[in-house]
C-alpha cells in the first residue's frame, strides 16, 4: 500500500513538471500584438496608447523573454516562467516584475491578460493583448511593390519593415553599435548618425553608406563596429528562400541640456495626458518637442491631444512625421483620421 501511495504521488509530481515543462517549452518564438483591448471586449479609447502601440514578446528557449516596441530589437534582459495558467516575469535576480494570465496558447497564437488598475487578472477592464507568431502574421501580410527597394535584372532588394528583415542574433543591432563605438569614449553632444545597408542572401551586410554622419573620426569607429558583426546576422526569407534587405539605423546622442529639459516637459505632458488634461498636456508636449523634435513618444501623445481638441489636421501632421520616420505606431490613426 505505501508503495503504491509512493508511486501515485512520483506520477503526480513527475505529471506535473511535465505540463509545466510542457507549456513553458510550447512559448518559444516571437509573437506580435494584433489587437489589445478589455477582458469584457470593449474598445480600448484612441487616447490609451497601448491601443495602438506595436508590442513583441520573443520567448527564448533559455527562459528568457524580451518585450520590445519595434519589430528589429529583442530587448531581451528578463525571465519568464510558466506556472499553470501564469506567465510570470521575473529579474535576472529572480523577483518577480509582472505576471499575466494565459487565455490561449499554441504554435500560432498567444492571448495574454495584464492586470487593471487594482491589479486583478479577470476584471472587465483589465487588458487582453491578442498575439501571433510573426512567421505566421509575415506569412499572412503579402509584400507590395512598396515594400520593394531596389530590382536589378533578376535581383531584389527589398525595404527592411515588419514584413521582412533581417535578423541580429542579439538582443537590439543599435545596441551593440552604442557599446562598441562607446568603448572608444568619443562623447558626441546633440548630433545623430544615419546610416543604410544591405544584409544580403548569406546573412552578411555590405554596402553601408552612411547618409549623415557626425565625424571622420566617430564615423570610422562606426564602420569599425559595424564590419565587427558581420556574422551575426540571419538572412530574410521570402516564400522560403533568402533575399536581400535594405536596413538602417540611426545613432542619436544627446546632451543634457536636451535630454533634461525633454524628460520634465515630457514627464508633465504625460501626467496631464493621463489625466486627461489634453490642453495642458499640448502645451507641455509643444516644449518637449522644441528640444528634441523627433521624441516618437510625444509626438503620437500630441497628435492625440490636438485630435481631442478638434485639430485633426494637426494631429495628422504629427503621426505622418512618425510615419516618415520609419514608425508604424500612428499607422492606424492615419487610417481612421486622415484619409
Amino acid at each position: 500500500m505505501k508503495t503504491t501511495k509512493n508511486s501515485f504521488f512520483l506520477t503526480l509530481l513527475f505529471l506535473t513538471l511535465f505540463l509545466n515543462t510542457h507549456a513553458q517549452t510550447k512559448i518559444v518564438g516571437s509573437y506580435v500584438a494584433t489587437k489589445v483591448n478589455y477582458l469584457s471586449g470593449e474598445d480600448l479609447p484612441d487616447d490609451n496608447i497601448l491601443k495602438y502601440t506595436y508590442v513583441k514578446y520573443t520567448f527564448l528557449t533559455n527562459g528568457q523573454i524580451g518585450i520590445s516596441g519595434t519589430y528589429d530589437n529583442r530587448d531581451t534582459g528578463y525571465f519568464f516562467t510558466v506556472n499553470g495558467n501564469r506567465l510570470i516575469v521575473k529579474t535576472e535576480a529572480g523577483s518577480t516584475i509582472n505576471t499575466l494570465r494565459i487565455m490561449e496558447s499554441s504554435e500560432d497564437k498567444l492571448v495574454l491578460v495584464s492586470g487593471s488598475q487594482t491589479g486583478a487578472l479577470d476584471d472587465p477592464k483589465s487588458i487582453k493583448y491578442t498575439l501571433f507568431n510573426e512567421k505566421f502574421i509575415q506569412k499572412k501580410l503579402p509584400l507590395t511593390p512598396n515594400d520593394i527597394f531596389k530590382i536589378t535584372g533578376n535581383d531584389t532588394i527589398y525595404k527592411s519593415g515588419q514584413k521582412i528583415y533581417a535578423e541580429f542574433q542579439g538582443p537590439s543591432f543599435q545596441q551593440y553599435i552604442y557599446k562598441e563605438v562607446g568603448k572608444k569614449k568619443l562623447e558626441p553632444k546633440d548630433v545623430e548618425l544615419i546610416s543604410t545597408f544591405i544584409i544580403n542572401e548569406n546573412g552578411r551586410p555590405d554596402s553601408l553608406r552612411i547618409l549623415q554622419g557626425i565625424s571622420a573620426k566617430f564615423d570610422a569607429e562606426y564602420i569599425k563596429a559595424f564590419n565587427s558583426a558581420q556574422n551575426m546576422w540571419l538572412p530574410a526569407k521570402h516564400n522560403g528562400r533568402n533575399v536581400k534587405v535594405l536596413m538602417n539605423l540611426k545613432l542619436q546622442y544627446l546632451s543634457s541640456a536636451v535630454v533634461i529639459p525633454t524628460y520634465f516637459s515630457s514627464k508633465k505632458a504625460n501626467d496631464a495626458y493621463y489625466q486627461k488634461d489634453y490642453e495642458l498636456a499640448l502645451y507641455h508636449y509643444d516644449k518637449a518637442l522644441e528640444v528634441n523634435p523627433n521624441d516618437e513618444g510625444s509626438l503620437y501623445r500630441r497628435g492625440i491631444c490636438k485630435q481631442k481638441l478638434g485639430n485633426i489636421k494637426g494631429a495628422c501632421e504629427d503621426w505622418t512625421k512618425l510615419q516618415q520616420m520609419g514608425r508604424d505606431t500612428a499607422n492606424e490613426l492615419l487610417l481612421k483620421y486622415c484619409k
